[in-house]
């Protein structure tokens, strides 16, 4: 794959993945609620589902969702509502006395991204402007994963750390609700954005 394509991908990457969107919000409410350390296991659920979505695409997936329309609107129908079930989460959790055997850990982050229309349509997009039929698929597939992936660990984990640094540095519980119920605001309208603006909803 030419220099300038790795380059264009690692742009596309860091654009897409350190947007606003469900896994970051609710990464950064779970850094707010219990610090970075102890959400070090939903950081690296949040990188492995994203993988899993990558495998997905590039089995056909997506294509599926494309040929069979009753296949795609139950996944967006699944997909809303665990949307709404983590902005819920995020909104009414009490940042100041969240309980550490209530943090959310791997599995919980695992389940984020297959359930994001945002990570879909990303690596739908990726895949169709940066893969080369005449290169080997499976390079390019290797490639962009890994690029993805590596921007998701620094970009996921800074989200993550500057929740809690507003832990640290906010004092007030109130102030600290609000700001989780405007993450939980702000994840539902990206990801109706992202569908809207995609070919998901036709």
């Amino acid at each position: 794959m030419p220099t300038e394509t790795i380059v264009l991908i690692f742009m596309f990457a860091v654009s897409m993945v350190g947007s606003p969107g469900p896994a970051n919000m609710a990464l950064m409410a779970t850094g707010a609620s219990f610090g970075y350390r102890q959400s070090t296991p939903f950081i690296l659920g949040t990188i492995f589902g994203f993988f899993l979505v990558g495998i997905g695409v590039a089995a056909g997936l997506g294509t599926l969702f494309v040929l069979f329309p009753t296949l795609r609107y139950a996944f967006l129908v699944l997909s809303a509502a665990y949307i709404l079930y983590l902005a819920y989460k995020i909104a009414f959790q009490d940042p100041k006395i969240a309980k550490a055997d209530k943090k959310p850990g791997f599995l919980a982050g695992c389940l984020i991204h297959p359930l994001n229309p945002k990570a879909w349509v990303m690596l739908i997009a990726a895949f169709s402007q940066f893969i080369d039929p005449d290169i080997s698929y499976l390079n390019q597939l290797t490639i962009i994963l890994t690029i993805f992936i590596g921007v998701g660990l620094v970009l996921n984990s800074a989200w993550c750390y500057s929740g809690a640094l507003l832990n640290k540095f906010v004092t007030s519980t109130r102030t600290l609700r609000l700001i989780n119920q405007s993450l939980a605001v702000l994840m539902i309208v990206v990801v109706a954005l992202a569908m809207l603006q995609s070919d998901f909803i036709a």
